[in-house]
């Protein structure tokens, strides 16, 4: 009966994939003595018969354990690296201080500096839009005031034009006509005037190209050399700019 059982539990254990070699199951303790039948069955049910699941956990769990050692090993060795001294505490956080600090003062220096960047610019616009308003203000009526000089030159040619022994003899209609324009030309300059619209004063004055307009030279022993001796158009200045140089004729040097 007990051969027969034992055949039976080979002929098991031969079909299952973890094998035992069976020169070790078979081996007796002694040299009379062979494994019971209920030692072999404990033995294949603890060994084998077990389910995958319960294998799957088994091995899960001695993974953990033997990572759990190494893990623990690690964190010690970080937490001893990161274990300081107060000294070495205190000395870390007044550097982390001073190295925010002067980070702090160079973004501090930069925004001044974009700061002043940016008034100055402003201030800039700010007077170049002023002096363009006053340029506008005061050199508005140029175009005008350059026509209006067409008409003092004429009248001051119709007041040339008469004779002075004609105004002194002559008809009174034309004495009237005379003062009539001599008003008109005198009104005309009074009206340039209020509005800064000056004459420029060539006469016996030194040359002075941004003033004149030299036509010709002629010699003149009694004045000076370089010296507007003739004066054949009247110049004219609005404000500072002049609108119109003097045409004029000036003595050379003998």
């Amino acid at each position: 009966m007990a051969s027969r059982s034992l055949a039976r539990f080979t002929r098991r254990l031969a079909f299952h994939p973890r094998l035992i070699s069976l020169p070790t199951l078979l081996r007796p303790t002694s040299a009379c003595q062979i494994p019971s039948i209920s030692s072999a069955r404990g033995l294949f049910s603890t060994s084998f018969l077990r389910d995958p699941e319960t294998k799957k956990a088994e091995a899960t769990t001695n993974e953990n354990e033997s990572a759990a050692p190494e893990g623990e090993a690690k964190a010690d060795g970080a937490k001893e690296t990161e274990e300081l001294t107060p000294e070495q505490a205190t000395e870390k956080q007044i550097k982390d201080l001073e190295e925010a600090v002067k980070a702090a003062k160079e973004e501090t220096a930069q925004m001044k500096d974009r700061l002043a960047r940016s008034l100055a610019e402003m201030e800039n616009v700010r007077q170049r839009t002023q002096r363009d308003m006053e340029s506008s203000r005061k050199f508005a009526v140029q175009g005008f005031a350059k026509d209006l000089l067409d008409v003092s030159d004429n009248l001051g040619r119709a007041t040339a034009a008469v004779p002075p022994e004609l105004l002194e003899t002559g008809d009174e209609h034309i004495k009237a006509l005379h003062e009539g324009v001599v008003m008109t030309e005198k009104t005309l300059h009074g009206v340039f005037e209020r509005h800064n619209i000056i004459q420029i004063e060539a006469l016996d004055k030194t040359f002075d190209p941004n003033l004149h307009e030299g036509m010709f030279e002629y010699e003149d022993p009694e004045k000076e050399p370089n010296t507007v001796g003739q004066v054949i158009q009247e110049g004219w200045k609005l404000h500072d700019r002049v609108i119109r140089p003097a045409r004029v004729g000036t003595v050379k040097r003998s």
